[in-house]
């Protein structure tokens, strides 16, 4: 008998699979038909972030539809955050291009039906973050350290005016940055919504307000890791630096740990 604490080849399918629980075919409503246009247009670029719609007699003349048909419709993109519906003389449907933090929510949520933890966000960021310093060393060593150093340096001027939120916010740069040196769209969004999850629960400053009991010698050693990561990444050394840079952020899972209570599930609902 086959353990169920064991997942099958097809339970993890199922449990990855977004098309799993498929609903019957359904005919699109008109409204969802004139939405759907409409946010390929934003999504294509067709519409700007800014623009404002056409008025909605024009509207409806082009799509050949009711008004209450093509107001459902705008309802349907304002619920997506692609459209702010204003009233007056100079109202209108204005264009917002999809936001990575309305994403975030979602995903989040998703993540939270699961019973996500945040030891297992910070769990996935100790898997990703140093496979993309490898990237980073490899693709973009000459133009990387410029970009490195510079947030280095505002480390150290928060070192010397003893500025620990500043520091937390600056050190917190620093990590983004080896995400957005990689340049791959997909892996820079994934990491910003897990990010955006993690700060909800445990925000730069209070990270900096817990961790006033280390001492400056302790967040220069951080400094000293960034520095030494910067040297490895200008080598062109990926197998090195991200060998360094996943021990060095074990050291920030224990000490993290040792300080919030982790294990317990994320609230998006709060």
């Amino acid at each position: 008998m086959a353990d169920p604490e064991i997942a099958t080849p097809e339970s993890l399918r199922q449990s990855l699979d977004v098309r799993s629980g498929e609903q019957p075919f359904r005919v699109p409503k008109t409204a969802e038909l004139v939405a759907r246009d409409l946010r390929s247009k934003i999504v294509r670029g067709e519409l700007k972030d800014g623009d404002t719609l056409p008025s909605e007699g024009e509207l409806v003349t082009r799509y050949s539809v009711s008004r209450p048909t093509l107001r459902e419709a705008l309802r349907i993109l304002e619920s997506e955050a692609l459209l702010t519906v204003t009233r007056g003389s100079r109202g209108g449907p204005r264009v917002h291009l999809p936001d990575p933090r309305l994403a975030a929510r979602h995903f989040g949520l998703v993540l939270q039906s699961r019973s996500t933890t945040l030891a297992d966000i910070f769990g996935a960021r100790l898997l990703i973050e140093p496979s993309c310093v490898h990237l980073v060393a490899s693709t973009a060593r000459r133009t990387a350290p410029a970009l490195l150093n510079e947030i280095i340096e505002q480390e150290r001027a928060t070192l010397v005016a003893k500025d620990d939120g500043e520091h937390a916010r600056a050190s917190t740069r620093f990590h983004r940055s080896l995400i957005e040196l990689t340049k791959n769209g997909p892996l820079i969004l994934l990491m910003s919504m897990l990010t955006h999850i993690y700060e909800r629960h445990i925000s730069t400053a209070a990270l900096a307000s817990n961790l006033q009991r280390f001492d400056a010698a302790s967040r220069t050693r951080g400094l000293k890791a960034h520095e030494k990561l910067v040297g490895l990444i200008e080598a062109g050394d990926g197998d090195a630096a991200e060998t360094f840079w996943r021990k060095h952020l074990e050291g920030i899972d224990k000490l993290i740990r040792e300080n919030y209570a982790v294990d317990r599930e994320i609230d998006l609902l709060e």
